[in-house]
This record gives structure tokens, sequence and C-alpha cells, in this order.
């Protein structure tokens, strides 16, 4: 025992916590209340109480600094407490909780053997560490992660691309297809699971890949150009009468042709000042050595993921070049969710597939948000077995929407209080509990909420390993197809 419960409401307590174990509790432990339930909690909060005046520490200190004297002088007034969240009642699983315990029930810390309904078994659970201080491996429910989404949040340095790699790696053990959306060289060849098997790396120059990407012209549309830049209303109506008129050929259309033609041909409904911006700011699409015309590797992208195949986007030289960015996510992300469309309409089965988004503040904040294809993945992908997890350093700068569509949380050290404040009143779960352990977690340490798994659990993310493989000969494959 470790202490007693000294008040209750419907959904915490608080614990009177023995002197000599104060300092084995911390904040996330669980704890086990015995009454006539057995309640599992969660420690949010500790702080030390004295039964005095409200200034009595401060007078004592005053005359002392040694608790032996102040007890003489004043008896034993001082003592500490732990407030805990009411997790739920253990019975073969856990449950809601539909009462309180009773005052002065014992408290316990949580064993093994109170939470051994967490060993599920089967194919449709992924392992990604284990319980905070205990050998109790967590899983989480595969579908529930990919389709209703996900985000993995935690500032530089606290283990997040740790965290995302056991996830993909066992993703990989579960033959389920993943792309990555890889801005910094985390998961590829560099320091991640380039090499191994299921694994295939397409990149762009500056990094070791298997395959170079490419990116048609005709699949880049007027929405893409609306995410890199701000247009005037004088640029969208141009783009828009153009785009009608050339359809897939509209950039180079606009790109080649005389600003003078231009003008002429659209009888003067565009202007020569709205031509040249437009052409200045489409020269910078077309001159991407990435962008081509009559090659397409998106069909190979979307060939390999409906074999199972894990797909890293490795951004090479382009990691800080939020046009390139803002381009590349945009475009392949709307292929694969029209292609899951198709697919849905025409009576083909398609697999859960993962899209995860390196940061993501890039493409979700408040202002891009909306324009971008990942607003309509996050409202409509589970429809079509396409899910989303973002992963970002500062999600503050994230559309609030966004962040309330994402039904699994992983959060890791935050200390910017922005982060943790934007993190609990834009997501759907409650977060309120955990503000105050979000800046004291270890690196690797995180708390895992949402439904994929059964309440929100203390975790010690699992330390990434590689194991390679040898791989395809990537020199057999040719992209010349258009399939737009």
């Amino acid at each position: 025992m470790i202490g007693k419960v000294i008040s209750a409401e419907s959904d915490r307590i608080t614990a009177r916590i023995l002197l000599d174990d104060i300092e084995n509790i911390n904040m996330g432990d669980l704890l086990i209340i015995e009454s006539r339930f057995k309640y599992l909690a969660r420690v949010s909060s500790i702080f030390s109480k004295n039964i005095g005046e409200p200034n009595l520490p401060d007078k004592i200190a005053v005359l002392t600094d040694r608790i032996d004297d102040m007890e003489s002088l004043f008896g034993t007034q001082f003592y500490y407490a732990a407030e805990c969240g009411i997790l739920g009642v253990l019975d073969s699983g856990i449950k809601p909780a539909k009462t309180i315990p009773k005052f002065l029930s014992k408290i316990r810390k949580a064993e093994s053997k109170d939470l051994e309904f967490l060993l599920k078994e089967g194919k449709n659970y992924i392992k990604i560490g284990r319980l905070r201080n205990m050998d109790l491996p967590i899983k989480i429910d595969i579908e529930s992660f990919i389709t209703k989404h996900a985000g993995v949040f935690g500032k530089t340095g606290s283990g997040k691309s740790n965290t995302v790699k056991v996830i993909i790696k066992e993703m990989i053990k579960h033959n389920i297809p993943c792309l990555v959306f890889d801005i910094h060289g985390e998961y590829g060849y560099k320091r991640g699971l380039g090499g191994m098997e299921n694994v295939i790396v397409v990149g762009l120059p500056g990094g070791e890949c298997d395959v170079s990407l490419t990116v048609p012209l005709q699949m880049i549309k007027p929405g893409d150009l609306r995410v890199m830049t701000t247009l005037t209303e004088a640029q969208e109506d141009a783009v828009a009468l153009i785009h009608k008129r050339y359809g897939g050929k509209w950039l180079e259309y606009i790109s080649q042709t005389d600003t003078e033609n231009i003008v002429s041909e659209f009888e003067n409904k565009i202007q020569m000042t709205t031509v040249l911006a437009l052409q200045r700011k489409i020269g910078r699409i077309v001159d991407y050595n990435f962008v081509g015309r009559d090659f397409n590797s998106l069909n190979y992208i979307r060939d390999k993921i409906r074999q199972d195949k894990v797909i890293i986007i490795d951004f090479g030289d382009y990691e800080h070049d939020d046009w390139a960015i803002k381009l590349i996510t945009s475009v392949i992300s709307r292929f694969l969710l029209n292609k899951y469309k198709k697919y849905k309409k025409e009576g083909h089965k398609t697999k859960e597939t993962l899209l995860v988004l390196e940061e993501a503040h890039k493409l979700l904040n408040v202002d891009t948000a909306k324009k971008t294809v990942f607003s309509d993945i996050v409202r409509e992908g589970r429809k079509f077995n396409l899910g989303l997890c973002i992963v970002d350093q500062m999600p503050h700068k994230i559309f609030e929407e966004v962040l309330a569509q994402l039904n699994t949380v992983i959060i890791m050290l935050l200390t910017n209080i922005k982060d943790r404040e934007h993190l609990v009143l834009s997501s759907e779960n409650d977060l309120s509990d955990f503000k105050k352990e979000m800046k004291r977690l270890d690196i690797g340490e995180a708390i895992i909420t949402g439904i994929s798994v059964p309440f929100p659990i203390p975790a010690k993310i699992d330390l990434f390993s590689l194991s390679r493989s040898k791989k395809e000969n990537f020199d057999q494959f040719e992209f010349n197809e258009l399939d737009i």
C-alpha cells in the first residue's frame, strides 16, 4: 500500500501518499484503488499539503529548516498527496467507472498482473513499446490507428522519429502498405528503413534511393499552385480561364506561350501584369528537375502500395524547399485518394493504407489546411481505407479542425506551453490531465491516448533497430506510362 483515498468525485480522486513512498510516485503512474471494485487510476499531479493555516509552512521556515523541529513545535501537520484521474474499473478488461471508491480505500501501484488484458493476441495489433516502469507490451489496434487517423507530437530530440520508425517497422511485419513523406531523410537509407525487405525509397536528388521520383506536369492542378503560393483575385481568374480551355496542359501553356499571345487569345480578359506574375510563379514549378512531361512514377508508387510495400519519399536536397514539399505531398496524396475512390466505386478491395506526413504544420496550418487534399483525407479517407498520421514538433501551428479528427495521439516531450495548450483545446480526446506531464517526459517516453488503446497509456517506446535484406533490381523498371 502506498496511500489511501481522502476525497473522490465522479472522475478523479485525491490520495494521501505515505511519507516513505512519495519519491517513488511519478506523474503518469498507474495505480490500483481497492474498494468494492478495483479502480484503475492515473497520477496527474503530486503536491504537499498541511492541515494548519495557509501560511504555516512559511512561518515555520523562518524558525527552522528541520522537519523534526517542525513536528515537535506543531505536531504532524504536513502530508503528501496525489490527484489521480479514474480510468475505469477492472473486470476482465476495463469498464467505465459509474461510481467512486470509498473514503480511505487502500491504494497501491498497478502491477503487470492487473493489466494482463492488454496482452492482446492476433494480427490486428502492432507493438510499439512497453508500459512505463512495467514489463508489459503496448499493443495498438491497427485499423483504428490507420483509418481513424493519428498524430505523433514532440519537440526535436524527444524521440519522435524513432517512434514513427517503430510504427512503420511494425506495419511492415503486418504487410500494411504505407507512404511516408520523409522531409529530412529520417526514414530512408540515411538513418531509417532503407534496405529493409518490402521497403522502397523513392527519392529526389541529394538522397540515396532505389527509384527517382518523377511527377508529370499534367498531374499538377490549379489547387496545388494555391497551396504553394498566394494568388490575387486576377491571377485566380486567369488560372481558371486557362485551365478550363487547356486542361492538363495549363501549366505548359502558361510557361511556353508568349505573354502578348496569351493576352490576345483571351481577348484582354487577362491583363499583361497578371500573365507575367503567373509565369514567374509557374516557371519555378516547371524548372524543378523532378517535374516532367512524358513519364510518371506515381503509377509505380500506386502499384507497389497495392503489393503491400512501404514507400519512403526522400526529399533529399529539397528538404528546406517549402514549394517542393507542398507540391509533391499534394500531388501524390491526391493521386492515391482518387485511385482509392475509383477502386471502391468499381468494387475492388483495398487494404488499409497509412500516409505519414512529416512537418505537417507546413500543409495543415490555419491558412493552408482547407486548400489541401489532406483535409479531404482526414474527413473522408476512412471510407476508402486511407488514413493519415501527422508528425510534428510544433502542434500549435496545426489547424484545430485537423487535430480534432485525430483519434489516436502519441504525445512526447513538449516544452512549449503553446503546443500543450493547443493540443488540449483542439483534440477530440480529453488531454487536460496530461498538460503537466507533457513537459516532464524523458526522451523516448510518451502518452498514448485515443480509440486504438483502452485507456491513456504511459509508454516507453521501443528503440528502433534495423535488419536489412536483399532488394529487388530496380534498374529493370521503366516509367513511361501516363495514367492520370
